[in-house]
Order: C-alpha cells, then sequence, then structure tokens
C-alpha cells in the first residue's frame, strides 16, 4: 500500500533535495515482514528498505545453507540491493527479531527518477556504508569462539531491541540464535548453559532474559571489536 510523505518519517544517509525526498516517498511502498514471508528475498533483491519498526537480522548463506555473515538491524537501518536490480541476493535471509514494518523503494521506480535526477546517484553512494561496518566486523567475530560468536550476536539483539524492560528480555529462540551464527544449535544450548549456569542470563522458552548486562558484555573482552563494538552503544 502507497503511502503519502505525511506519513512516513525516513532517515536519510545523505542530505537531499525536498524535490528528490518528495520523488521517493511518492513511490515508496510500507509493507510488513512476517511468517512465512522471512525467506522471501524479495525485499533486499529489489530496492533499498528502511525499518520503520522492529528489529532484523540479515544472514549471508552459503550453499549449503550455512550462515556465513549476519548483521542485526533496527528502527532506522537500511538494508537491500539499490544498485542492480538484476542481480540475484537469494542467499540472503531474515529473521525477525521484532514484527518489522518496513518502507520498500523499488529498483524498476528508482531507476525512473535516476534518468532525469542524477542526485539519486548521491544517495545510493550514502547507502553503500551504511553497514559496512557491521558486515566487517561480523566477518572478523566469525573467527572468533563459539562464546563470543553467540555473546556479540545477543548483544547486537539489546542494543537494537526497542521493546526492552527492566530485565532485558529478547524474545529470539536458541534456534534462530543457531540460524544467525552458523552454529549447530546443540552448541549455542551448551553455550547458552553455561552463560545461565554463571547467572548472566535465564533460559526461557522461545526468549532469553539477559540478567546481567556488564557480564555478558565482558565476555567479548580481548576480542577485536574495532571495527563496530556494540559494548559502546549499551
Amino acid at each position: 500500500m502507497h503511502k503519502t510523505s505525511q506519513s512516513l518519517d525516513i532517515r536519510w544517509t545523505a542530505e537531499l533535495s525536498s524535490s528528490l525526498q518528495q520523488a521517493l516517498l511518492n513511490l515508496s511502498e510500507r509493507k510488513k515482514v512476517f511468517e512465512p514471508a522471512l525467506d522471501n528475498s524479495q525485499l533486499i533483491n529489489q530496492g533499498a528498505n528502511f525499518i520503520e519498526q522492529g528489529t532484523l537480522a540479515v544472514c549471508i548463506q552459503t550453499p549449503s545453507l550455512k550462515t556465513a555473515n549476519c548483521i542485526v538491524i533496527g528502527k532506522g537501518g537500511w538494508f537491500g540491493n539499490y544498485i542492480d536490480g538484476a542481480s540475484s541476493l537469494s542467499s540472503f535471509v531474515f529473521i525477525e527479531i521484532e514484527p518489522c514494518t518496513v518502507v520498500h523503494f523499488n529498483n524498476d521506480k528508482l531507476k525512473k527518477i535516476a534518468l532525469t535526477n542524477n542526485e539519486i546517484y548521491k544517495w545510493f553512494y550514502s547507502l553503500t556504508f551504511e553497514s559496512r561496518a557491521k558486515w566487517l566486523q561480523s566477518q572478523l567475530i566469525n573467527s572468533e569462539s563459539l562464546l563470543v560468536r553467540v555473546v556479540y550476536q545477543l548483544l547486537e539483539i539489546l542494543l537494537h531491541i526497542t521493546q526492552a524492560n527492566a530485565d532485558d528480555e529478547i524474545a529470539v529462540s536458541q534456534q534462530q540464535l543457531s540460524e544467525m551464527t552458523g552454529i549447530a544449535r546443540q552448541r549455542v544450548n551448551e553455550v547458552m548453559k553455561q552463560l545461565e549456569r554463571d547467572g548472566i542470563v535465564q533460559l526461557c522458552r522461545g526468549k532469553i532474559v539477559v540478567k546481567d548486562r556488564q557480564r555478558l558484555s565482558n565476555q567479548l573482552e580481548g576480542v577485536d571489536l574495532s571495527i563496530n563494538d556494540p559494548r559502546a552503544f549499551l
């Protein structure tokens, strides 16, 4: 369903003229991201997407369906393939951590604007830097221990969720953590059980309660987080 500019509050990644902003808003569509459409690659394949509400994990999978890289994007973040609509990014999958509403900018419609307004390339250029640090840090984390990989994703989720309470309740399952980290569910369970025995988290059905943020953050001491350190924002 199309929405007018009055109903959208977009965080643009570059300083754009009001005329271009209006043109972009006129072509935008608000979409829901929910089961069973989470593995539907159309959103990421067919344009740029702004997360208006919710929290989403975007994962790259290998041909064997093992997660090779994963980042968490929250409200106000951007993701998508806005450069080449013909290319396939079908190896990307979504994991919805909080119910998401995105504002979608379709590639075919963006191309029509680009034919008459070169300013749009300024926006495209700025979008290339939007999540780069997160992707690079995720690659570094994948060379670390199982504990570090799981804890890093928990902290990234904590950083982005908007419905956290005093106990930092995260509505994410161990299966979802397995999919985000590329670690077998049994191994994720072993890591989470150890964190629970240490009094850092409490495991509940379909969710995890972080009891001690500081001690959870301390698990990343000595880890190279020079590109993106989620602890700095918690």
